[in-house]
């Protein structure tokens, strides 16, 4: 290894972030505000990562969008739903972290320009709490904030390989990898994991999610578990790692052709949120549709060829929005992934189904609907605990054939309120801290839509500034 610093690096910095997502961008601006040096290293040649390629939304309480559309909403209900949608599962600090700096981050983004599209209901909230934003205009807003901020040294298209720890036991230095070399930069204050899950390392997927190998995998290029193999080299503890999940309702792009189903781009979309059914091949509903779309995804991937169609109406078409892009439907039947007919016989007929049996599941829902309780599969919401549920009668009909495509992994370092990394001991590995995909210990075996974007600002913010070092913690704008 050469000890020469590549010219584009600094020789030594306080604070080194590793990755330029949503959560690094945060850490590095919350760390700059704090009054120290930060180098954002991202190993790709743009910035953005997953966050860039999300739907952009934010799960957040009490804000002032959701009082000026009437919906009463707190912080304790928030963490309350969030421990109930992880299964119990999530770590209460962390959640309590989460609920106590939602809103100042929340003020924060808008302040620093960062654009919010009113409400909308999503997954695992019992009111609409989903904040949407478009996500290139998040990211790129914070990254023209980091470059004009004269403390931050963003170099893209290098990698960190190793984090070295100094005779005291304390991450002291990040060896790094780029156009001029490999070189190791010392670190005076801490270092930020922020490089994402693994969605990309297929040796990883198999380990911890076998039954995912078939899922088409998405997420950042850069989201091979840099930073959770490098973390766990200093004997990092991780968390949730058996909750790896795929997602329920990303487009087949060509169907009936399902070779090469995902095509070049996943489209998201979620009618069964608004009021749509999801069945199989064989014409019938498998699961509750309210349910979370990671827990849809299990039940998806039991069905026949791991097919389903998110059957709706007109009712459901009519509240297409653009943001968040989930709710596009109109976007996606002008993409052409949205069948639709007059009947539903028709529409079956389209989508080579027995139209005998969509008609007759859709006949049983729509009973189901009327008698105020749905025999097979209980569902009594739209989605999560809101919503009353509608029947699927209004003319003309669609189908969205889809699937499960593996877009996050929400697993990986143990972290404490802090955002210190610990070792599987629960000691903390000294000047090292984690935000974003990267960690565990939030989720749990559920997910509520929004709080991945938000735990990456929330905690990025939080873990640049603890990183920045006592004394400059106390000139932070926190």
């Amino acid at each position: 290894m050469s000890n020469m610093i590549p010219s584009v690096l600094p020789a030594q910095t306080d604070v080194v972030v590793i990755g330029a997502g949503l959560a690094g961008h945060c850490a590095a601006l919350a760390a700059a505000e704090a009054g120290v040096d930060v180098v954002l290293l991202e190993k790709t040649a743009m910035p953005g990562g997953s966050s860039v390629m999300s739907a952009g939304s934010f799960a957040l309480a009490g804000t002032d969008l959701q009082r000026s559309a009437g919906i009463e909403d707190s912080s304790d209900r928030l963490a309350e739903e969030l421990l109930k949608i992880s299964g119990g599962r999530a770590d209460p600090a962390l959640v309590r972290v989460y609920v106590e700096h939602q809103l100042e981050t929340y003020k924060w983004l808008k302040l620093s320009g960062v654009l919010f599209h009113g409400i909308t209901l999503s997954s695992g909230t019992a009111v609409p709490r989903t904040h949407p934003t478009n996500s290139g205009q998040l990211i790129s807003t914070l990254h023209s904030k980091a470059l004009k901020n004269g403390r931050i040294h963003f170099v893209p298209q290098t990698a960190a390989k190793h984090l070295h720890l100094g005779t005291t036991g304390q991450v002291n230095a990040v060896e790094v990898e780029g156009s001029g070399g490999v070189a190791l930069m010392a670190v005076r204050a801490g270092v930020v994991v922020a490089s994402g899950g693994f969605t990309r390392n297929g040796a990883l997927i198999d380990r911890y999610a076998p039954g995912l190998s078939i899922a088409p995998a998405w997420g950042g290029a850069g989201n091979t578990g840099d930073g959770l193999l490098m973390a766990a080299e200093l004997g990092a503890g991780l968390a949730d790692m058996q909750f790896v999940a795929g997602t329920f309702g990303v487009a087949i792009n060509h169907y009936p052709d399902t070779s090469f189903w995902a095509g070049d781009e996943l489209v998201l979309r979620m009618a069964m949120y608004r009021g749509g059914i999801a069945v199989n091949l064989d014409a019938k509903r498998f699961a509750d549709e309210s349910q979370s779309y990671k827990k849809l995804a299990t039940q998806c991937l039991q069905q026949p060829k791991a097919i389903a169609f998110q059957i709706f109406d007109q009712r459901v078409m009519n509240q297409s929005v653009t943001n968040p892009s989930v709710n596009d439907l109109k976007g996606a039947e002008q993409m052409g992934l949205v069948r639709s007919a007059g009947t539903l016989r028709e529409l079956a007929a389209v989508l080579g189904l027995d139209g005998e049996q969509l008609e007759a599941t859709v006949a049983r829902y729509n009973n189901f609907v009327d008698a105020g309780f749905d025999a097979d599969f209980q569902r009594s919401t739209l989605g999560g605990s809101f919503g009353k549920l509608v029947p699927i009668d209004m003319p003309p009909f669609y189908a969205l054939p889809c699937s499960v495509a593996l877009l996050s992994t929400y697993a990986g370092l143990r972290v404490n309120e802090t955002m210190q990394v610990l070792r599987e001991s629960g000691e903390p590995i000294a000047r090292l801290y984690a935000a974003g995909e990267v960690i565990g210990g939030f989720h749990g075996e559920g997910y509520m839509s929004g709080s991945a974007l938000g735990k990456a600002a929330i905690f990025g913010r939080l873990a640049g500034r603890f990183a920045a070092g006592p004394a400059a913690q106390q000139n932070s704008a926190f």
